[in-house]
C-alpha cells in the first residue's frame, strides 16, 4: 500500500507529556552521575585502601611462638633451657569431612562411656581408621618419620578432639634428612608442615622433674579456663609443677609472620611484622647439690623404694630440695609412644606412678614423728607436763575389753618417763595415755593443734595440686560412713570397705591418732611445716620454691612469700620438744643416735631428728625421719629435712640414712651411709 503522508500525521506531543519526558531524563542523569561518581571515588579516592585490601586477602597470618624463659637454681644454674627442633604437623583442615565427623562421633561416645560408672561401662570404642587417599598419606609421612600408621592415626584423633582447629603435632625433633624431604615433596603431603619451634631442655635430665613439671599444647579445656585467659590454640603451656604455676611469667610474648600466598595457597614471601619475646627468667630457692643429693639418697638409702624427700630453711619456707622416686625425664612424654598401654608402661602405675610428687601430692600415716603435735595439744589442756613422769610397763590399756591393748613395738619396756625420755626412745605408751587422756578431756584438741600446725590443710606452697590431707575425727568418721552408704547403693554392693557403719568415734580411735596412725593422712610437706613451726617459736613458714622473675632488660621482681599464721607455743613446751629431739639424735637409747654416732661433727652441726614407722594396711612399714641442724647457731644456714621411704621398715633404717646424706652435702661433710636398728612406731 502506498505511503499517504498528508493522512499518515502524528498528533503533536502534549504539554504534560514533555514535562514527563524531561523530568524522567533529569532522574536518570542524576542516577547516573551518582554511580559515575561513587566509581571515581572508589578508583580515584580510595582506590589505595582498597588495594591494600585486596593484597591482605592473599596475605596469611602465622603466630611465631616465644621462647619460654628458663628456670634456674639458687646458684644460677640454668636447670630448664630452650633448643630449637623441627616439628612436623597436620592441619585437622586437610583431613576429609568423612573421617572428622568419625572422629567427632567416636569423642560423644568415649565422652559418654567416660561417665557411666566404674563395671558398667562397656567396651570402648572402636578408634576412626583412615582409608583411601588419607591411608596412603599417612602410610608415606610414616615411613619418612619412622612411625607406624596407627600411631599417626591416633595422635591425629586425639589431637583434634582436644583442639579442633589447631595444627596436631605428628612428632617434635625431626633431623633435617626427613625434614628436607618433606618439603621438597610438599605435594605428596597435604596439610603437612614444617616448622622449627623452641622445646624444653632439661640439662639434669630427670633431676626435679616433678617440682619442674612438663609443658605441652594447650587443649580445648584448657582454653576456657582463666589461668590461660587469651592463649591461642597450639601454644606450649605448663601442664604440671613450676611450668603450670608460673607459666604467664615463663610464656613469653608471641611474634607474628606475615605470609604471602597466590590463588593456589603457595607461599611465595614472608616477613616478620612482630619479634617474638621470651618469658622471663625464672630464678628457685631450690639448690641443685641438695636435689641430686636428696634423690641420690632415695635411691641409695631408700632402696630404690618409692619415696619422697623436702629439705628446706625452716624460718623463711624456701625449698632447697624437693624430691620423690621415682623419677622420670620430662623429654619422655615428648613419646612417641605406639599406644596408650606404651604411655601406661612408662608412666602409670605399674612403673610407679613418677609424675607424682609424694612430697606434696601424697598423704601418709606418719607414725611417730606426729609425736611432738600430741605433746603441745596435751600441754595446752594441762594433762600433763614436761618433767611429770608416766611408768611405761611396755603396754597399754586402750579400752575396756582384754584386746583393747597396744604395745611398744618390740614390747620394749621403759619404765618411768617423762616427755624428753618419750621423745628420746619413742615410747608408744606414753603417747597412748595421752591420747586417752585427751579423749576423756573431750573436744578436739588434737585436731586443732595438728592443723594449726599445718597438718590436713593446704600449706600454701607455689605449686598445683597440693594434697590436703585428713585428720580424723568423729565427723571425718561420719563423712567415711556416708561415702560408704553411697558406694554400697551405686555399686549395688554389700560392703565397699571404706568404714565400718556401726563403728563411732572411741578412745582407740585417739589413741592411734596420738602416734601418728588411726586415719591420720599427711604429706611430707606438712610435717616440714609442722616442724618448722616449733622450731621458729610459732611461727607457720609459708614453703616456696621460687625467689624472683627477671625479664630481658635485667629488671628483676621479687616474689614474696611471708609467713601469714602465728601459734601461740610455750617456751617450756618448746624447750622440751627440742631436747627430745636432741637426745633421739644424740643420747644413748636415742632411737636415731646409730646413724650418727660415725663421723658426723656434732660439736659445729647439732642434729635434732625424730624417726618414725608407719602402719600401712596391706603393706610393710613405711620410714620417716625429720633431722633440723643448723651451722654451730641456728641463725647460720639452719635446715630441715623430711624424708619419708614407703615400705621402707623402721624410720632410722631408711630414711634416716637418708637424710644424713642430704645434711651432709649442705654442710659439706663427707657422705656416710649408715643404717639404724631403731623398732620405734
Amino acid at each position: 500500500m502506498p505511503l499517504d503522508p498528508a493522512n499518515d500525521r502524528r498528533p503533536p506531543i502534549t504539554p504534560q507529556l514533555a514535562i514527563r519526558v524531561a523530568g524522567a531524563g533529569v532522574v536518570a542523569f542524576v542516577l547516573f552521575g551518582i554511580i559515575f561518581f561513587r566509581l571515581w571515588y572508589l578508583e580515584v579516592l580510595d582506590g589505595d585502601k582498597y588495594l591494600a585490601q585486596a593484597r591482605e586477602n592473599r596475605v596469611r597470618t602465622e603466630r611465631i611462638p616465644a621462647p619460654r624463659g628458663q628456670i634456674v637454681d639458687a646458684n644460677k644454674v640454668v636447670i630448664v633451657d630452650n633448643r630449637k627442633a623441627t616439628v612436623v604437623s597436620l592441619n585437622p583442615a586437610s583431613i576429609p569431612p568423612q573421617m572428622r565427623e568419625a572422629i567427632a562421633t567416636y569423642g560423644q561416645r568415649f565422652t559418654a562411656r567416660s561417665k557411666r560408672r566404674k563395671g558398667h561401662q562397656g567396651p570402648r570404642p572402636p578408634l576412626p581408621q583412615p582409608t583411601g587417599a588419607l591411608l596412603a598419606r599417612y602410610e608415606r609421612l610414616g615411613k619418612v618419620l619412622g612411625l607406624s600408621v596407627k600411631t599417626i592415626n591416633q595422635r591425629v584423633v586425639t589431637g583434634i578432639l582436644q583442639v579442633p582447629y589447631a595444627d596436631v603435632r605428628i612428632r617434635t625433633g625431626v633431623p633435617a634428612s626427613q625434614r628436607n624431604y618433606i618439603q621438597e615433596r610438599s605435594d605428596q603431603f597435604p596439610g603437612v608442615t614444617v616448622a622449627q619451634l623452641y622445646v624444653r631442655q632439661y640439662p639434669y635430665r630427670s633431676t626435679a622433674a616433678q617440682v619442674l613439671g612438663s609443658i605441652g599444647q594447650i587443649d580445648r579445656d584448657q582454653l576456657t579456663q582463666s589461668h590461660f585467659k587469651g592463649v591461642a590454640a597450639g601454644t606450649d603451656i605448663g601442664k604440671a609443677g613450676l611450668e603450670y604455676e608460673y607459666d604467664k611469667l615463663l610464656r613469653g610474648t608471641d611474634g607474628s609472620l606475615h605470609i604471602e600466598v597466590n590463588a593456589a595457597g603457595e607461599r611465595r614471601r614472608a616477613s616478620t611484622v612482630r619479634q617474638p619475646k621470651q618469658g622471663r627468667e625464672l630464678k628457685l630457692t631450690l639448690r641443685l647439690d641438695v636435689q641430686q643429693a636428696g634423690e641420690s639418697a632415695l635411691r641409695t638409702a631408700g632402696h630404690g623404694l618409692p619415696g619422697a624427700f623436702v629439705a628446706l630453711n625452716p624460718e623463711n619456707g624456701a625449698v632447697y630440695g624437693m624430691g620423690s622416686s621415682p623419677t622420670f625425664n620430662p623429654r619422655d612424654l615428648n613419646g612417641p609412644f605406639a599406644t596408650n598401654a606404651a604411655y601406661e608402661a612408662k608412666f602409670g602405675k605399674a612403673a610407679g606412678s613418677p609424675l607424682f610428687n609424694r612430697a606434696d601430692m601424697s598423704a601418709y600415716p606418719t607414725g611417730s614423728i606426729f609425736k611432738p603435735i600430741t605433746s603441745l595439744a596435751a600441754l595446752s589442756e594441762g594433762l600433763i607436763t614436761p618433767s611429770e613422769k608416766f611408768n611405761d610397763t611396755g603396754c597399754f590399756q586402750t579400752g575396756a575389753r582384754k584386746i583393747d591393748k597396744s604395745c611398744n613395738a618390740g614390747g620394749k619396756v621403759y619404765g618411768p618417763v617423762n616427755m624428753v625420755d618419750a621423745l628420746r626412745v619413742s615410747s608408744d605408751t606414753y603417747y597412748y595415755n595421752l591420747g586417752k587422756k585427751l579423749f576423756e578431756r573431750g573436744g578436739l584438741a588434737l585436731q586443732k593443734w595438728a592443723r594449726d600446725l599445718g597438718v590436713g590443710r593446704r600449706s600454701g606452697i607455689d605449686l598445683p595440686s597440693e594434697a590436703r590431707g585428713a585428720l580424723p575425727s568423729p565427723a571425718k568418721i561420719r563423712e567415711l560412713q556416708d561415702y560408704e552408704r553411697k558406694c554400697r547403693k551405686r555399686e549395688h554392693k554389700a560392703n565397699c570397705y571404706i568404714a565400718d557403719l556401726s563403728a563411732s568415734w572411741n578412745p582407740g580411735d585417739m589413741t592411734n591418732f596420738a602416734v601418728g596412725q588411726g586415719g591420720l593422712q599427711a604429706t611430707p610437706l606438712q610435717m616440714a611445716t609442722a616442724y618448722a613451726t616449733i622450731i621458729n617459736r610459732g611461727r607457720v613458714p609459708t614453703p616456696h620454691l621460687a625467689e624472683q622473675v627477671e625479664d630481658s632488660r635485667g629488671v628483676v621482681e621479687k616474689i614474696d612469700k611471708p609467713s601469714k599464721r602465728k601459734v601461740a607455743i610455750k617456751e617450756e613446751w618448746r624447750t622440751a620438744i627440742m631436747e627430745g629431739l636432741s637426745e633421739a639424735a644424740n643420747q644413748d637409747g636415742g632411737t636415731s643416735k646409730q646413724v650418727w654416732d660415725q663421723g658426723w661433727p656434732r660439736d659445729r652441726f647439732p642434729i635434732f631428728g625424730k624417726t618414725g614407722t608407719a602402719e600401712r594396711i596391706g603393706q610393710a612399714d613405711q620410714s620417716w625421719y625429720v633431722a633440723y641442724s643448723y651451722d654451730h647457731t641456728p641463725e647460720r644456714k639452719p635446715i630441715l629435712v623430711v624424708v619419708t621411704v614407703e615400705k621402707g621398715g623402721f624410720g632410722a633404717e631408711s630414711a634416716a640414712p637418708a637424710a644424713r646424706l642430704i645434711l651432709s652435702k649442705w654442710f659439706n661433710v663427707s657422705p656416710k651411709l649408715i643404717r639404724g636398728s631403731s623398732q620405734d612406731t
